[in-house]
């Protein structure tokens, strides 16, 4: 599946387009300082962006990809991309020198769209909300307890309060204006910032408190406001604050398939009803490579919501001749029938990649196309989720009502059944992907429906 070449490519939504975007601003950032010498009377502006907007050395996919991977990096990157490219060109342009102007249009020409804005700043605003962070330790690199060098300038800052002030939640809002107020800026824009506090904590409060919100501003820099609200429990799981389970058991799988007597599979029960377990050590690092060997051209956004209106990842169909050992392997782990199943895909996550809650069977809402389906395949019965990398802070998948919560675990395999004994949908099962906050998710998926386990479905009995 290719992306449409129409359709303007968003690169919040994977790392995998990040590091495109990062290469596409390098070479922006070239070009400018080429033209510094003619351009005298603005060299101080220019230096001023390309110092910003230059990274440092990436010389091989690994320092791509770490580079990325930090959300603020990431952040900065499709803000600069959107916000200020076009405001520089014009800028320049100033100077009567059209042919020097081409290159840097082509390459205006790949430049983040308002809506691959908006993706990235739901992104950040998801990290800082579900994991109750504070904006001044988000905006000096410090990510839920680990430093990092990257830290978010002022204009960063100021868009991401905007974005929150516009969702109205101004608590948030306010957090984010009081953070931009720690950078050294100039008085008219000082004021602006100040003014949109005040704004903002009158809006969340109350109105006869205006001298109270005034006094704030000159309270400790580190001094932040508090948030009232009570964790949901995927906040929770997302938090690492589900309670220790007792009941887990892992062994040797030898029995599901006579190949494994030969090969057995390290195996941990996680849940009984519904089952819910994970396989260590069954994806390969040739499988890895083979899932991972995609460009952002070759992927398609991955959508949810109740009208496909939310950008969660980028996502592409694997070759079924790639992927023979991978679906032998399923069968081995599962004991269950691959007819008829869905292919294996592949997703990566990008900027605060994440996957709110949500069931994999399909529930009474549904349309003819669907009920058809149903008729001759039945539901989906079990998800298959392989972890193709690990990743360094966030992306745990969570069953809020079970309190489970899994990290990713490069090479592992989630498998969990969608319905009960009796073949009904289990409500159980709902889950959600945790926002990335440091790293590149990969995982493959894939689903094995109802009717093929007509007389391959284990039936547990408690």
């Amino acid at each position: 599946m290719k992306q449409n070449d129409t359709k303007p490519i968003l690169y919040s939504t994977s790392v995998v387009s990040l590091m495109e975007l990062a290469q596409i601003e390098n070479e922006y950032v070239d070009h400018l300082r080429g033209y510094v010498d003619e351009l005298q009377r603005k060299v101080d502006y220019i230096k001023e962006y390309s110092q910003i907007g230059k990274h440092p050395e990436l010389e091989n996919e690994q320092q791509r990809t770490q580079f990325v991977a930090n959300p603020l990096n990431a952040f900065g990157l499709v803000r600069r991309a959107h916000e200020d490219w076009s405001k520089v060109l014009d800028f320049i342009k100033m100077v009567e020198n059209p042919a020097q102007f081409e290159e840097m249009d082509r390459l205006m020409a790949k430049a983040p769209t308002e809506e691959d804005m908006n993706e990235a700043l739901r992104g950040m605003a998801k990290i800082h909300e579900i994991y109750d962070l504070e904006p001044a330790d988000i905006a000096k690199g410090l990510l839920d307890g680990r430093q990092y060098m990257a830290q978010m300038p002022t204009p960063d800052r100021v868009l991401l309060a905007d974005y929150i002030y516009n969702k109205t939640d101004y608590r948030r809002a306010a957090q984010w204006y009081k953070t931009a107020l720690q950078n050294e800026t100039a008085d008219a824009q000082r004021e602006e910032i100040r003014k949109k506090y005040i704004i903002s904590r009158l809006k969340d409060g109350r109105s006869d408190e205006v001298e109270k919100y005034l006094a704030e501003l000159s309270q400790s820099r580190e001094e932040s406001l508090s948030t009232i609200d009570k964790p949901t429990s995927t906040q929770l799981g997302c938090r690492g604050l589900y309670p220790a389970r007792t009941n887990l058991s892992c062994h040797y799988n030898f029995e599901t398939t006579p190949f494994l007597r030969l090969a057995p599979i390290k195996t941990e029960i996680l849940n009984l009803e519904p089952l819910i377990v994970l396989h260590h050590d069954v994806l390969y690092d040739r499988e890895v490579a083979f899932a991972k060997n995609v460009t952002m051209h070759d992927m398609m956004d991955g959508v949810s919501g109740s009208n496909n209106n939310i950008i969660i990842s980028k996502i592409k169909e694997l070759d079924v001749n790639g992927t023979i050992e991978i679906n032998r392997r399923i069968a081995d782990m599962t004991g269950l029938s691959l007819k008829g199943s869905s292919p294996v895909q592949v997703f990566n996550y990008g900027l605060g990649g994440h996957f709110r809650e949500h069931f994999d069977f399909v529930g009474e809402d549904r349309d003819d196309e669907i009920n058809k389906f149903l008729v001759s395949d039945g539901n989906r019965f079990a998800t298959i989720l392989f972890f193709a990398s690990n990743v360094a802070q966030g992306g745990t998948l969570v069953f809020p009502r079970l309190q489970i919560a899994v990290r990713p675990e490069r090479g592992a395999a989630l498998v969990w059944h969608n319905l009960n004994n009796a073949c009904e949908p289990e409500p159980l099962t709902e889950h959600s992907v945790c926002p990335v906050i440091v790293g590149s998710r990969w995982v493959l998926t894939k689903f094995l429906f109802e009717k093929a386990q007509m007389f391959t479905k284990p039936c547990y009995k408690l």
